[in-house]
């Protein structure tokens, strides 16, 4: 019961990186080296809000931060995009160049203005609970239901607004949106602020549960592309499928074995997914 506990608790955070991540590939066939970047700036926008703009002022500041840190987060995204991906979007390369340039760069910003050590901000709700027999924090019962939420809502967007239809339109055929009026830049930048919200939003919700760093954002990028191998690229019920396996698995060898075999085993099934089925568990592009 801990094991499931505990692995949907951390598979939620992880689907909502990694969703982020796979959708700006599926719309505009990117790979954006800084989006675990953003999921870093969602946990200090927090922390920055939080002890310098509300004075650590209890519980409503803390939501007033939570929001602040995933709109201020989105509008970086959007100046990455306008300001360096836009002028070479169709070239992958250099995408990838840049965004991990833009990485690099924050973290050693982070690093001189914050230095090395962690930070953090206080639990939104404090306090644990008993289910079935197992002792949860709180803070950590709330990261399911706020990332299905989360999950859902994108669902909701992607299906029935005009915007999410024109998401998926651009994903499944850049050049027949063009046909029907569709602006594919417009709707790239519009899928690349939703993306870092989502990543933002993970990072705020972990921000008072694990230590934040300026270099956590490698952690969190390998975490997405993992996911995204093992899902599928272009598939985002594959990227929350896998996402949720590969949550069951680091938690279910932690508890048997250790931290490190943890690690060792997410990263087998990456390889024999990359060996026996290169697509992944999903294979069909699907947003």
């Amino acid at each position: 019961m801990e094991i499931l506990i505990l692995g949907l608790s951390r598979g939620s955070v992880y689907a909502l990186v990694a969703v982020g991540f796979v959708l700006v590939f599926s719309v505009g066939g990117i790979l954006n080296l800084a989006h675990g970047t953003l999921f870093m700036l969602g946990a200090y926008f927090t922390y920055i809000y939080f002890n310098f703009l509300f004075g650590q002022g209890g519980t409503l500041a803390l939501l007033a931060s939570y929001v602040c840190a995933i709109v201020s987060v989105s509008l970086v995204a959007l100046l990455l995009f306008f300001a360096l991906f836009r002028r070479k979007i169709d070239s992958i390369s250099y995408v990838m160049v840049v965004s991990l340039a833009f990485a690099l760069f924050v973290e050693q910003f982070m690093k001189v203005y914050f230095g090395v050590t962690s930070t953090g901000v206080p639990s939104l709700v404090r306090g644990s609970v008993d289910i079935f027999g197992v002792r949860v924090l709180n803070k950590e019962v709330l990261l399911l239901p706020i990332s299905l939420f989360a999950l859902v809502a994108l669902h909701m967007f992607l299906r029935h607004s005009s915007a999410g239809q024109s998401i998926k339109a651009v994903a499944q055929s850049r050049e027949g949106a063009i046909l029907v009026g569709i602006k594919p830049d417009r709707v790239l930048a519009m899928t690349i602020a939703i993306a870092a919200a989502l990543a933002a939003l993970a990072g705020t919700l972990i921000s008072s549960l694990v230590t934040v760093t300026p270099t956590v954002w490698s952690y969190w990028l390998i975490k997405a592309f993992a996911i995204a191998i093992v899902g599928g690229l272009g598939s985002l019920p594959g990227a929350v499928v896998a996402a949720f396996l590969l949550s069951f698995v680091e938690i279910a060898t932690t508890f048997t074995l250790t931290d490190q075999y943890g690690e060792l085993v997410a990263l087998m099934i990456i390889v024999a997914i990359l060996l026996f089925r290169p697509s992944g568990l999903m294979s069909s592009r699907q947003v």
